[in-house]
């Protein structure tokens, strides 16, 4: 690939983690697996329309990521909110799909989405030499078998639960061994702060 091409590429990619159009699709997209629309009976009961409909408003203004600096303007209820709406998502995402236990392929595809705006959303601010090694087979491989274990954790049946430490242990390890696979590497710096005004430490 020649530097023009990957710098292309770089910029396209660029473009599209800083759209908030991508993250508000993110975010809806989290909101209909979140509240299981595809495995709703119809005519679905009002509190799930309701359910839905707030959380179609909700997830994709806490989808945008925050890349501002960590520091407070005053402790008030909206400025933490506003901070650490990211944080506000997963959690609200990860409770919705705790609430009722979702078929294989849901729970799959609700790893995948979680994993996916997790990795994301930190994306934005690794310098280009970590975000390149994101890339290699040993993360990917290693991305696949937290996805995979998170998700036999979820949909397998709960009549034996010998095989869960395994699983929850294997996951465990691959989160650590996708972590390990970025961490390591010749010196690397994070942006920090917002766009435009980002100083390296």
């Amino acid at each position: 690939m020649s530097d023009e091409t990957a710098e292309s590429t770089a910029a396209s990619h660029e473009a599209l983690l800083t759209s908030p159009l991508f993250w508000a699709g993110y975010g809806v997209l989290m909101a209909v697996m979140g509240t299981r629309l595809p495995m709703w009976s119809w005519p679905p009961p009002p509190d799930q329309i309701l359910l839905l409909g707030f959380c179609v408003l909700a997830f994709p203004a806490l989808a945008q990521p925050y890349v501002g600096r960590p520091v407070l303007a005053a402790v008030r209820l909206n400025h933490v909110a506003i901070a650490h709406r990211n944080t506000l998502l997963t959690g609200g995402f990860v409770m919705l799909v705790a609430c009722e236990k979702p078929p294989a392929w849901a729970a799959g595809a609700d790893a995948l989405l979680l994993a996916g705006y997790l990795v994301l959303t930190d994306a934005i601010t690794l310098p280009p030499g970590v975000l390149r090694r994101t890339a290699s087979p040993a993360f990917l491989l290693l991305l696949v078998a937290v996805i995979a274990g998170a998700t036999a954790l979820v949909a397998l049946p709960s009549s034996s639960g010998a095989y869960r430490p395994i699983l929850a242990a294997a996951a465990g390890a691959a989160a650590l061994g996708a972590a390990l696979a970025t961490a390591f590497g010749r010196a690397e710096v994070r942006r920090v702060g917002s766009r435009g005004t980002e100083r390296r430490n």
